[in-house]
């Protein structure tokens, strides 16, 4: 949630080396609030209650606060295009209401599940609200609705309820890829259009002692002589004869598309490129799997909130009003034990 709404790329304040199941929910809910179609709606809508203003504002209000430190109070009158609300304050107030939509439909599985905060889990829930609830000016609580501590654990045990539900969700899910599957090369290429020089050149760079960077950067029509190559990234020939090579070997030459290449290996498996790069993708099966599992569910299950101060709610109101730490204190407190 902490960069959901915009700023920065699609919560990218979350996306650590070691990624939490955190990120796998702010990740599917920055989706969601970017996202300008709906999926298909075919189950019922759900009888449950939704929060009260005093816990919706807690939320709302310090992503209001966040936004505005940074940016001004003006954007909440900018005018948006493609939506259905016609400023970006009407739609920054209606996605905040689908996101604590979705937080309580995860809340709804949680409760099938039987998926609740532990003793250890509560203890650092409690200490989370204590600690963002002393941090609060007068001013604050006016704008979050007069707003109590326990309001503050019923929300923090909310999300969190969330997040270890996407935790369960994800659990039984293999997203275990071997190194050949996420394997990255380095290469340097030469690039012709001529043939017969290509064919020159293949002679010069496989001489003894020939420095083939150095004959790249002459003669190569692309500038782009260094190369990372990710394994199925592409299928053609290119791919397929570059990942053949062994460190410091040179291809025969490559054509294709009318362009004539030359590759050399540099680094034949780049571990550490390697290693980043299948946390990425294993990161995107997760997201993926939990996505499909969330959506299935979503859609027999329908959760619409529609208390009255939704459509009272006036982003330019809680002047003084700056606590913008809901989320950050959050992370600072609470984990989900595996």
């Amino acid at each position: 949630m902490k960069e959901c709404f915009g700023l920065g790329d699609k919560g990218g304040f979350f996306l650590k080396q070691k990624r939490s199941f955190c990120v796998i929910l702010t990740l599917l809910f920055s989706f969601i609030l970017v996202s300008c179609k709906g999926i298909a709606i075919s189950g019922k809508t759900e009888n449950v209650p939704g929060y009260t203003k005093q816990q919706a504002m807690l939320v709302l209000g310090s992503e209001r606060n966040r936004y505005q430190n940074i940016l001004g109070k003006e954007i909440w009158n900018l005018p948006i295009s493609g939506q259905i609300q016609k400023t970006y304050g009407a739609y920054f107030i209606e996605k905040n209401k689908e996101f604590l939509q979705d937080i309580r439909t995860l809340n709804l599985l949680a409760e099938e599940k039987g998926i609740l905060p532990n003793s250890t889990e509560m203890d650092s829930i409690r200490k989370a609200a204590t600690k963002f609830y002393g941090a609060l000016t007068p001013e604050d609580k006016s704008f979050f609705g007069d707003c109590t501590e326990k309001d503050v654990v019923d929300m923090y045990v909310a999300y969190f309820t969330a997040e270890k539900t996407a935790e369960s969700l994800l659990s039984s899910v293999d997203t275990e890829l071997s190194a050949a599957e996420s394997k990255v090369i380095s290469i340097e290429q030469i690039v012709l259009s001529n043939e017969d020089t290509a064919k020159d050149l293949l002679e010069k760079v496989r001489a003894q002692g020939a420095n083939f960077s150095y004959y790249a950067r002459q003669y190569s029509e692309d500038p782009e002589i260094l190369k990372q190559l990710s394994f199925g990234e592409k299928e053609d020939q290119y791919y397929e004869v570059a990942f053949s090579l062994q460190n410091n070997e040179i291809s025969d030459i490559i054509s294709e598309n009318g362009k004539y290449y030359i590759l050399h290996c540099i680094n034949s498996y780049d571990e550490e490129a390697t290693r980043d790069r299948k946390e990425r993708l294993e990161n995107s099966i997760r997201v993926l799997r939990f996505n499909e599992s969330y959506d299935a569910y979503q859609k027999e299950h329908i959760v619409r909130f529609r208390e009255p101060f939704w459509k009272e709610i006036d982003l330019n109101a809680g002047e003084g009003s700056t606590a913008d730490f809901f989320f950050s204190v959050y992370q600072e407190y609470v984990k989900v034990e595996q």
